[in-house]
């Protein structure tokens, strides 16, 4: 089963973003997902608080935040 899950992302990393918009939709519309799946638009979004914004500065800042080695 995992090599399928690897075509699948493969295939969904290389093809136009408005096809994979549209997979998206054709999977939610077809298929239930297992429990537990949250779809990001469900998630909340929260003002950041201090220590979030302090930690968005530092990256932003720091050349080295960018060196993923």
């Amino acid at each position: 089963m995992i090599m399928v899950k690897d075509k699948i992302k493969v295939l969904v990393d290389t093809m136009p973003a408005q096809e994979a918009e549209q997979l998206f939709t054709y999977i939610i519309n077809n298929f239930q997902l297992s429990s537990g799946v949250e779809l990001w638009d469900a998630i909340e979004e929260v003002e950041p608080d201090e220590l979030d914004k302090r930690m968005l500065h530092e990256i932003q800042n720091d050349p080295d935040c960018n060196d993923f080695d």
